[in-house]
């Protein structure tokens, strides 16, 4: 389903019956421990019992059969109630458990105000859930080896650039020391608008560098990608386009300077 109006406009999205709200920056804490229960990647283990379940059966099977994952039934009952904004006294645990069920042939299901929804409806949840709030989804296209190949070559490249990324409070505070907008004022934000103005900023100052440098006639950018418009589209599919071409590379330098020690 198209969602790009309403997720444009920070307005809640409508699913059979249901308005789903994007999350504003001051539950940015509990949204992002909660939504642990979108991103599970269950199908890295060679349990092929696991591997044939659905996302939202391996919810019910791991809350109640394995003590050692998270309590992700219960993250999503949170999540749940975080994205309906529901009222106080439904948040209690002991009322919305009692909405988790099971039908005759054994499938998960689960009710909200008497409506029942299945597998299907969980998986077009989180799709909307993750538009809404720029929550990167696992890629099932990608392994779990090359997944944490990818990763390492970040870490590393990043350690290379002495780049260790800040904190949220740090991304809070430096938006409003660059923008002059108040805490308050970014507390009230969505995540999506949040993120989204981070990068724009981000963009902006180095087009401003980038631009300056080229016009003082003393640089030229053999990458002309650099001098892309600020205001040009940041969508970026690959999300390990920043190294996956490097990896080769990284692995060079790797195994260079491990021979020299």
């Amino acid at each position: 389903m198209n969602i790009e109006n309403y997720v444009t406009f920070d307005e809640p999205v409508p699913y059979r019956g249901l308005k789903l709200y994007p999350i504003k920056i001051i539950d940015y804490g509990v949204f992002s421990g909660y939504s642990q229960c979108l991103l599970i990647e269950k199908n890295h283990t060679r349990d092929v019992n696991i591997i044939s379940m659905s996302d939202l059966e391996y919810l019910y099977y791991s809350s109640e059969n394995n003590s050692e994952t998270p309590p992700y039934l219960l993250f999503f009952d949170r999540l749940l109630s975080l994205c309906l904004r529901e009222d106080e006294s439904f948040n209690k645990l002991e009322k919305s458990v009692k909405r988790y069920k099971y039908d005759e042939r054994g499938k998960p299901f689960f009710e909200i105000s008497g409506e029942k929804y299945t597998d299907k409806d969980f998986n077009i949840i989180k799709e909307i859930v993750a538009e809404q709030n720029l929550l990167e989804l696992p890629d099932p296209s990608i392994s779990k080896e090359v997944k944490d190949s990818l990763e390492r070559a970040r870490e590393y490249k990043n350690r290379q650039r002495g780049f260790e990324t800040g904190s949220f409070e740090d991304h809070i505070i430096a938006m409003s020391v660059a923008t002059g907008w108040t805490i308050e004022y970014i507390y009230s934000l969505t995540i999506r608008k949040f993120i989204k103005s981070i990068q724009r900023l981000d963009n902006l100052i180095h087009y401003k560098i980038y631009l300056n440098a080229s016009m003082s006639g003393f640089v030229e950018f053999k990458d002309k990608s650099l001098m892309k418009h600020w205001m040009a589209s940041l969508e970026n599919k690959d999300k390990y386009s920043d190294v996956s071409v490097d990896l080769d590379e990284v692995k060079g330098k790797v195994s260079l300077e491990s021979a020299k020690k």
